[in-house]
């Protein structure tokens, strides 16, 4: 499919050098993006490093007096203490597995988020460029439109033709006109969909030229696919981390400190200098819902596990139904280099028919306005090819990507 499609389209193998930076989005967005991202390594710290149990530091003065005894002592301390898992039935290393892989899903996910962006900006650039051929081409038919009108009411007037064809002419002409109108205002439109994307008018934004990418090279680097690869590894880390909290752990108990004891009736009770204690404590959670917990977080692995064969069927079609619009576009063109053969051939006998005086120029006026409206379809179908072929290029991942 690949060569076959490269050997019809020629003219699309020109690489363009150009990046992505060459449309930069908006400053805003460029900023809420860099912020999301220090977000991104703000939570997987958060998450790495969460199996630490903190250090806790105590400190008391105590002054107490026995009821029954009637002695006085007071007591002052200063401690830090720690209970910190050493082995939780692999659960420490799904824990680091877990900030892993959900940073990794959070990023994957914020490119494609931003890969979308890039993508509608570029459909805007596209579209618009292709409504402009389209405006060049309804002036040209307007154009064409003017000379059938003026023909019809000669022949009218002279009774060749009736009314019928006359009113056909006139209703052709307030149709395109109609046309005209709607597309010089699809072009504002544009102007300002682009304008909420990037600070650069849209008629200077200079998209790069894309390319057909191999179908597996697609299925490879596709957004959608390696995002639900990657949540799919989340949730196994997920599981892996919540099925070990209700396995066995053991924990290591470690206190050290200063204590001073004073017995004001007692001096020889009196007591200054260091304290330490520490021991292992191995536990198990006998809870009653650690079989659902375990089945549902072992649920949610399997369905997103699910999700990535389904979304890899999904993009394939997506490639296909592409490369067959594109294959369409080309016969388009193809069909359309063929008619202009013809015009010029039309053009040359009219033409040399106007000189010796057979044909009027109008005639003449009319198929040179005709060709030039093919050759704009031309240009118009190149533009759709390109448009659906960025719509592949940003659904993939590509090679140094830049997250803004």
């Amino acid at each position: 499919m690949e060569k076959r499609y490269l050997t019809i389209l020629p003219f699309l193998i020109t690489a363009n050098l150009l990046g992505e930076e060459d449309f930069l989005l908006s400053p805003e967005k460029q900023h809420y993006y860099e912020q999301q991202q220090q977000q991104i390594g703000a939570g997987y710290e958060k998450l790495y490093y969460d199996w630490l149990s903190p250090i806790n530091l105590k400190g008391s003065d105590t002054y107490e007096k026995s009821a029954s005894l009637g002695m006085h002592d007071s007591r002052q301390s200063l401690s830090a203490g720690i209970a910190q898992d050493i082995f939780r039935s692999g659960g420490i290393m799904y824990s680091i597995g877990y900030a892993d892989a959900k940073k990794n899903a959070d990023t994957i996910g914020m490119q494609k988020e931003i890969a979308g962006i890039r993508q509608e900006l570029a459909v805007a650039v596209l579209t618009y460029q292709k409504n402009i051929l389209l405006l060049e081409q309804s002036e040209l038919k307007l154009k064409n439109a003017q000379i059938e009108i003026f023909l019809k009411r000669k022949q009218y007037e002279a009774g060749d033709i009736d009314i019928t064809l006359l009113n056909n002419a006139l209703m052709n002409q307030s149709s395109e006109l109609k046309n005209n109108t709607s597309i010089r205002f699809t072009l504002a439109q544009q102007r300002l969909e682009a304008s909420k994307l990037s600070n650069q008018p849209i008629e200077s934004i200079q998209l790069p030229t894309f390319t057909l990418s191999k179908k597996e090279n697609f299925l490879d680097e596709e957004w959608d696919i390696r995002y639900a690869y990657a949540q799919s590894q989340s949730s196994a880390q997920q599981y892996g981390q919540i099925k070990s909290s209700y396995l066995p752990k053991l924990t290591l108990i470690a206190d050290a400190g200063h204590q001073r004891y004073n017995a004001q009736e007692l001096s020889s009770a009196d007591y200054h200098g260091n304290f330490y204690d520490f021991g292992l404590q191995l536990s198990m959670p006998l809870t009653y819902n650690a079989s659902a917990a375990t089945q549902e977080a072992q649920s949610i692995y399997l369905k997103q596990q699910a999700l990535v064969a389904d979304t890899k069927r999904q993009m394939e079609g997506i490639y296909e139904q592409s490369v067959a619009k594109i294959e369409s576009y080309t016969r388009v063109i193809s069909i359309t280099h063929d008619n202009l053969k013809f015009y010029d051939e039309l053009i040359n006998a009219t033409q040399a028919a106007v000189k010796a005086g057979y044909k009027a120029g109008y005639d003449l006026q009319t198929l040179k306005n005709t060709k030039s409206i093919e050759e704009l379809e031309i240009k118009i179908n190149e533009v759709n090819i390109q448009t659906e072929l960025s719509s592949l290029h940003y659904k993939m991942r590509q090679s140094q990507e830049n997250p803004l």
